[in-house]
């Protein structure tokens, strides 16, 4: 709220001087703060005014004849309304040593210099202009806030009684809101006694139970027993409710027919003023559907599982053959294809100088693809003794175990110098031989991708992610699009030309298939010429927890899965 809005005057600035000329030259400094300007002659006149007006600063002439400005400024403060007022002496520079002495010793706030500088002389005096109509308002501020206090709790007082009013009007139709709710609810309510006698029950107990209201108060909450309960269980919830706690629990009651139904039911204790237990609220809700549903349910469970079994064995079978044939296939493609290498080779020994350019071409394209097979074929014996292979768990050190495997390729020939950076990597429950075999393969292929780079380097790190520890592989290498990044992991599989890399594509998909069968998982992340990091996870897993042998698990998914897939 403004100053104007709370009505406050403006500050009265009380010039001394007896001199007109000084006076008025000081009145015309002062005249842009917009204030009142009061003048006095003399110290006695400056006296008599204070007396009457309270004044937001006074400006005293040090030298005055009569009573000069220390005698003024002494008077003023020796009065208890006046003397926190603040006082500026005027005094000429030859005398600034002993005036101002003189006046700080009698409570002077500042010093002003003959001649005057308007400006100076405006922004010390506004200063307590300034502060002094803060007061003001701060005062005005408080009176203000007393009469709306006032007004206030004349209101409140007021609203209290209207707002007494309309909570007895409320409660009355709570109390007539909450009895209609209780007796229209779906669920069965009733209200006993201490002893147990039924005083209320509403109209769903009725439909629920057979027994009208008539029939059922005043009787024993008994009735509805179906004698099918041991009897502990009734102890155990008298024992409860005594206790003043609320019981919770499934029974099995009769109906006034003798039919049963199950029935949830909560049954709450009720304390009088004095902390008695004095009534018990039991409300209940009837689950007999439901317990139909879950014995249903249950034997649709038991049925399923024998199902599950009678195809799991199955599946297992077919599982055992799908390996066997992919194993027996790829032994049987040997022997064509030796012959079609050695006569290739015979040829090419005998008869290479006899051949034209183009039938040496030819040739060389048929020794070339005859090896090529003989890889891939060797890549397919790989990938099927993966999934025969039995896991056996054990506690590994991967951060020693990938250091071997790095020092192993160093030591390879031909091996081009990498730099390497192994982090600390945690311990793990594993196979060690499939775990040995998931970093040869990362790590070779990290080392083959960044070998055209100038400074190859492969970064390997580990993170504990509590359930699961993860590995991963990072190179600066050629990278790949991420749009294909789902065939990285398949069976032949190749996001490079042959030509440019080496390799056959099952590198990669032997690593899938071993950590899957760990439980774990596999993805990679890369970007075209910035480099790949690839990851996999290995869960964490008791010492005494076998994993799951290899005819239960493969790379590829569950035997179900496999033969869904048609694999």
């Amino acid at each position: 709220m403004s100053a104007a809005a709370l009505d406050i005057p403006k500050a009265n600035i009380l010039i001394v001087d007896d001199q007109d000329a000084k006076r008025l030259a000081l009145a015309a400094a002062l005249e842009p703060l917009g204030q009142n300007l009061v003048l006095a002659s003399s110290g006695r006149e400056a006296l008599r005014m204070v007396l009457n007006q309270e004044f937001a600063v006074i400006l005293l002439d040090v030298r005055m004849p009569g009573m000069d400005g220390f005698e003024t400024a002494e008077l003023i403060r020796s009065r208890r309304q006046t003397e926190t007022t603040p006082i500026i002496f005027v005094t000429a520079h030859d005398r600034a040593e002993a005036d101002m002495l003189g006046g700080y010793t009698l409570g002077a706030v500042d010093y002003i210099f003959s001649p005057v500088r308007s400006e100076v002389l405006q922004a010390k005096v506004s200063v307590f202009v300034d502060l002094h109509l803060k007061t003001l308002t701060v005062q005005a501020h408080e009176r203000r806030l007393r009469e709306l206090e006032a007004r206030e709790a004349k209101a409140r007082q007021d609203e209290l009684r209207r707002a007494n009013e309309r909570e007895r009007r409320t409660a009355r139709f709570e109390l007539l809101k909450l009895s209609s709710a209780i007796e229209q609810t779906a669920d069965p309510i009733l209200i006993t006694g201490r002893d147990g006698v039924i005083e209320y029950v509403n109209s769903a107990f009725e439909a629920i139970t057979g027994y009208s209201r008539d029939e059922a108060v005043g009787q024993d909450a008994g009735i509805l027993n179906s004698g099918l309960h041991d009897p502990a269980v009734f102890r155990e919830m008298w024992d409860t409710l005594l206790r003043g706690e609320v019981y919770r629990g499934e029974l099995i009651n009769r109906r006034r027919d003798g039919s049963l139904y199950h029935e949830e039911k909560t049954i709450t204790p009720i304390k009088g003023e004095r902390g008695r237990i004095t009534h018990f609220v039991s409300t209940g809700k009837d689950v007999t559907y439901r317990k139909h549903m879950e014995e249903e349910l249950r034997a649709l469970n038991a049925s399923l599982e024998a199902r599950v079994q009678e195809r799991t064995a199955q599946l297992e079978d077919v599982n055992g053959e799908l390996e066997a044939y992919a194993y027996s296939i790829s032994h049987d493609l040997r022997t064509p294809l030796r012959h079609i290498a050695s006569f290739a080779d015979l040829l090419s020994r005998n008869a290479l100088e006899q051949l034209p350019p183009s039938s040496a071409r030819y040739l060389q394209l048929i020794q070339d693809g005859a090896r090529r097979m003989e890889h891939l074929i060797d890549g397919l014996l790989d990938f099927a003794r993966t999934g025969r292979h039995d896991l056996t768990p054990q506690t590994v050190a991967l951060d020693i175990l990938t250091r071997e495997v790095v020092r192993d390729l160093d030591n390879a020939p031909g091996a081009k110098a990498v730099q390497w950076k192994v982090h600390d990597l945690p311990v793990v429950q594993a196979d060690v031989l499939a775990l040995r075999q998931i970093l040869t393969n990362l790590l070779s292929n990290a080392v083959k991708y960044s070998q055209c780079r100038d400074k190859p380097c492969v970064e390997v790190w580990g993170e504990d992610q509590g359930k699961e520890v993860v590995v991963h592989v990072r190179d600066n290498g050629v990278g790949f699009n991420m749009a294909y990044s789902h065939k990285l992991f398949g069976v032949f599989q190749r996001l490079h030309a042959a030509e440019a890399f080496e390799g056959y594509g099952v590198g990669l998909a032997n690593v899938r298939r071993m950590v899957v069968r760990h439980g774990g998982r596999v993805w990679a992340e890369g970007e075209e010429d910035r480099g790949a990091t690839f990851s996999f996870s290995l869960p964490r897993v008791d010492p005494g927890v076998m994993l799951a042998p290899a005819e239960e698990r493969t790379s590829e998914g569950t035997p179900a899965e496999l033969v869904e897939k048609g694999e």
